[in-house]
């Protein structure tokens, strides 16, 4: 029984993801039925998470019928709206002749034990890493046990801030409405709900892949994302490396996609998805600012034959319009980001006494065959042949984003301020391979692009 309202849960969030697709979503093609559940997922768990922090304005106390509601005003809405077509997709997608030879049938094969590998270790254990327990667990549970979003402990209780109030909530807002569906706190479910984000990933990485190389080659570079060790074993871990990866990875995949066929849907779409990056982790703002100076050096450095100042204001004014509530919210409670205390005094003599470390301690994490695979080798011989001879000369893209989010993550720890958390060495270790993970799918659909030009489909 318990199972069952956990898939009516899931089931919710994604009729309201189909709902606003149909409502705002209209790309000149017709995109496979399995990229629009995808697709559906993703919007949907960003409005649950935003209708819940809004309501939290409205009523005093959350009640999962409110929510429900405002899913079914939207569904009444969208049927008069749309009719017919709501839930049907007219058109097929262009099909692509493909040859399964046995290497292929083994990467299917390894992808789908890795699946259920994820599936099976999130239903075995609650909750095991320290900061999906202690941040993003606490909140959520907090918030169904009071019924309410607490105001008072984000401005006033100091026990409190373990959990890092500063943190953006949308992923504890939706165990909070997992929770409430269950009317019981339930780990091991919530877990589970987190590796769809996983499977989400693999699938936006494969849909992008697959309109440009043949099946093969797109399996290959899909088993070769599952199987990173890093990212399986977060995958059902309640790390929030996961979910940011699925909004912001899609979000730039269909920004990439915006740049190669022109289609404004797919640039809003893409720019949807950052936003909700932005409302998953702090890492999810530095990743938009990446975003925003890469577009910027593309459209100084590349004939692109698109409306760049449409381009440049989308990126970021609706990544901006959607985050903008969270930054006013904890502005106005009064919470300060603790890592930007450093005085600019200090930074200078910070630079050049921590940079030498933080460089080492990264090199030495990306060159660990047993957290990457070869990943990472492999990504610096495609820089050195792309710098050579690029294939895809509008790749650079994704090299800027690397290269931008890369030194943004080396300036949090320069400004660092000695005092919080013990030593700055221990705090590095503790996240370095979150943070390279976080660019990893990013690393991998670059090398696709400089590696893969025998398998592009004609």
């Amino acid at each position: 029984m318990v199972f069952l309202k956990f898939i009516f849960s899931i089931l919710t969030i994604l009729i309201s993801g189909w709902i606003i697709l149909k409502l705002f979503f209209h790309p000149k093609e017709q995109l496979p039925y399995a990229e629009i559940i995808i697709l559906s997922f993703g919007i949907g768990t960003g409005f649950v998470g935003l209708a819940i922090f809004f309501l939290s304005f409205i009523v005093k106390f959350f009640n999962i019928n409110y929510l429900l509601l405002v899913e079914a005003l939207l569904f009444i809405f969208a049927f008069f709206k749309i009719k017919k077509n709501l839930f049907s997709c007219t058109g097929l997608p262009r099909k692509q002749k493909s040859t399964y030879s046995p290497i292929t049938i083994f990467f299917v094969s390894i992808l789908i034990w890795e699946i259920i590998y994820v599936f099976l270790d999130s239903l075995s254990l609650p909750f095991t890493a320290w900061d999906a327990w202690a941040s993003w667990g606490l909140k959520a549970k907090m918030f169904f046990i009071e019924k309410t979003f607490p105001f008072q402990p984000w401005a006033e209780l100091p026990w409190f801030s373990a959990a890092h109030l500063e943190y953006p909530i949308l992923m504890p807002f939706l165990e909070t409405y997992i929770y409430s569906f269950l009317n019981q706190i339930h780990e091991p479910l919530v877990r589970f709900f987190c590796s769809f984000y996983y499977i989400g990933s693999i699938a936006l990485f494969y849909y992008h892949l697959k309109k440009q190389f043949n099946i093969n080659f797109v399996l290959a570079s899909c088993f070769c994302l599952a199987t990173i060790p890093n990212f399986l074993r977060m995958a059902s871990s309640g790390y929030m490396e996961v979910p940011l990866i699925f909004y912001l990875t899609g979000g730039i995949l269909y920004i990439w996609r915006y740049l190669k066929e022109k289609d404004n849907s797919f640039l809003i779409l893409g720019s949807l998805f950052i936003g909700l990056g932005t409302w998953t982790k702090n890492e999810g703002i530095s990743l938009w600012l990446a975003l925003f100076l890469s577009s910027v050096m593309i459209c100084l450095l590349l004939k692109l034959n698109i409306d760049k100042k449409r381009f440049l204001s989308t990126i970021s004014f609706i990544p901006l319009l959607m985050y903008s509530p969270w930054f006013v919210f904890i502005h106005a409670v009064g919470i300060k980001n603790p890592y930007f205390t450093t005085p600019l005094k200090d930074l200078f003599y910070l630079a050049k006494e921590r940079l030498p470390f933080i460089l080492t301690v990264w090199v030495r994490n990306g060159s660990d065959l047993k957290q990457w695979n070869i990943l990472w080798v492999v990504f610096i011989l495609s820089v050195i042949w792309f710098l050579i001879r690029p294939h895809e000369k509008r790749a650079i893209f994704f090299l800027f984003i690397i290269i931008f989010q890369t030194i943004f993550d080396f300036i949090i720890f320069i400004v660092f301020p000695s005092n919080l958390l013990g030593d700055i060495s221990f705090r590095i270790f503790q996240v370095v391979d979150r943070l390279i993970l976080d660019i990893a799918p990013i690393a991998l659909f670059f090398i696709c692009q400089q590696l893969g030009k025998k398998w592009v489909i004609k």
